[in-house]
């Protein structure tokens, strides 16, 4: 019995030998596995990411499409949500390869954000099919104006536009004629539909320059039309003394008051442009 009990110990002790070792094997196929693995997802993932965009056609693509896709998760009202807040994001994080083209030969450029007051609620009340047709003649109207004084769309996002101009006569009077289009615009979607816009324009360097960076400028002009009210159109001190020597009387600015910005140090003095309609 004894002699018995001790082969069923030796043979037991074989077994547990091979079995730890079998475990050790399969251990060590499955971690060579998961690290194969890791490796076959990270090449996926550098070969399914996207290039940098090389070029501002390429970038507009991608922006269009970026948009559809945000439409078809979120719908139209998701999508043109906080449209200066996204334009003002991207245009901040590098300058644009556009504006530093339309730049004036001091570097400084004049900037417009524009877009639709109170879009989210027009969108709810028309519904997805009807608002993206009102979009369009918004969109038409604004390109028309927008080419007539030769600036040049850098990007829209929804109901929002971010324009460069090389000079600020050239971006007030595109934002003028931005709100007489407007009011005074016979296109039936537009008629039955009004939509007011609100605009800002400021004016600085295009580049980094003694301390002043390119950022801060599409910041400002994007918070100026933010405090504008549907068809306003606010202006920064820049701008205003940009246009005094111009002589044009379509540009006739009233006192706006003086404003704290966020995310910009200081109070800064705003001016309202006079639109006759």
């Amino acid at each position: 019995m004894t002699a018995t009990l001790a082969v069923l110990c030796a043979l037991l002790v074989v077994a547990m030998l091979a079995l730890a070792t079998t475990v050790g094997r399969l251990r060590r196929r499955l971690a060579l596995s998961e690290a194969m693995v890791r490796q076959l997802e990270a090449d996926l993932d550098t070969a399914l990411r996207p290039r940098p965009p090389v070029s501002p056609a390429e970038r507009a693509m991608r922006a269009l499409v970026g948009t559809a896709a945000r439409v078809r998760e979120r719908g139209v009202a998701g999508a043109v949500s906080d449209s200066l807040e996204d334009l003002a994001a991207w245009a901040a994080d590098q300058p644009s390869e556009d504006i530093l083209s339309i730049a004036a030969p001091d570097g400084t450029v004049s900037l417009l954000f524009s877009d639709i007051e109170d879009s989210t609620a027009l969108n709810d009340r028309l519904g997805d099919k009807a608002w993206v047709r009102v979009l369009a003649a918004h969109d038409a109207l604004v390109r028309a104006s927008v080419d007539k004084r030769r600036g040049r769309i850098v990007k829209s996002a929804g109901d929002g536009f971010m324009v460069a101009f090389r000079d600020p006569v050239s971006a007030v009077l595109a934002a003028r004629g931005i709100q007489r289009s407007l009011a005074r615009t016979l296109d039936p979607r537009l008629r039955l539909t009004p939509v007011r816009v609100r605009i800002g324009v400021h004016a600085g360097t295009a580049i980094s320059r003694d301390g002043d960076y390119f950022g801060r400028n599409v910041a400002m002009a994007a918070r100026v039309a933010g405090l504008a009210d549907g068809g306003e159109v606010l202006v920064t001190e820049a701008v205003r003394e940009g246009t005094a020597d111009s002589g044009d009387r379509r540009m006739r600015f009233e006192d706006a008051g003086t404003v704290e910005l966020k995310g910009l140090p200081g109070e800064h003095p705003l001016w309202r442009l006079v639109v006759e309609t």
